[in-house]
């Protein structure tokens, strides 16, 4: 009989779960961290493109909406295809070797970027590649893991002008800068200091050139009237008509 108690006030004990000194010495698992947006583009250059790629890059990081918060110089140098240099950390040489290893579009090429995206924490890519001689620009999109499909080219007459790309490329993949927008230099903001003008002093009616203007055709019409009229020549004939009554 005592067995069969001690029986049920185990399963008992299951039954209402653990007490409360188990609960809290239990450890409680730690909040997942937040994941972090990506933003920007980083410029990529395959195999023969580095000397198109580097003039893009310049621009595309110069553009605050297209920029990537937290690639500096020494990578972004990797990824637009130079060497890593002798002091470069293990990090930088294995984008390097991954970098070195990306042909094209095709599927190791596209998990290769989409790693190299994800290192990086950016948006998208610009895949810098020359065909026939031409350098052309495709987008690669991170999350996605592929290609969009647009493709670029640099600005007509020019070998390495790729302004009206990077105009493209923030149209359709920049973002607002962190702090809204930039604002404009003072000398465009600046209000312009208000002159008053005062009203036009008002003139006498003899300060007027329209009234002397008018004063002298007045007389010379005059005078010419007198002289036309006057009759006292020595030549002059008088004729005098009678009518006849």
């Amino acid at each position: 009989m005592r067995v069969a108690i001690a029986v049920g006030v185990i399963l008992a004990g299951f039954a209402l779960g653990p007490s409360a000194e188990a609960q809290e010495a239990a450890p409680t698992a730690a909040p997942a961290p937040p994941a972090v947006a990506t933003s920007g583009i980083a410029v990529v250059a395959l195999s023969g493109a580095t000397d198109a790629a580097w003039p893009l890059a310049q621009l595309v990081y110069g553009t605050p909406s297209l920029r990537p918060p937290a690639l500096d110089e020494v990578h972004a140098r990797i990824l637009c295809g130079e060497a890593p240099g002798p002091g470069a950390t293990q990090e930088a040489r294995d984008l390097a070797d991954s970098l070195a290893a990306v042909k094209g579009e095709d599927a190791p090429s596209r998990t290769l970027l989409g790693e190299i995206g994800r290192r990086l924490n950016v948006r998208a890519l610009a895949v810098v590649k020359v065909e026939a001689g031409h350098p052309m620009v495709r987008v690669f999109l991170t999350e996605a893991g592929v290609f969009d499909a647009a493709s670029y080219t640099p600005d007509p007459g020019s070998s390495s002008g790729w302004t009206g790309t990077v105009r493209s490329l923030s149209r359709a993949f920049g973002a607002e800068p962190a702090g809204g927008p930039t604002s404009a230099p003072s000398l465009a903001t600046h209000e312009e200091p208000v002159v008053t003008v005062p009203p036009p002093k008002s003139k006498a009616f003899y300060e007027s050139g329209w009234f002397w203007g008018a004063l002298g055709a007045a007389a010379f019409a005059g005078g010419a009237i007198f002289f036309a009229t006057r009759d006292n020549g020595e030549s002059t004939i008088h004729l005098q008509v009678q009518v006849p009554h």
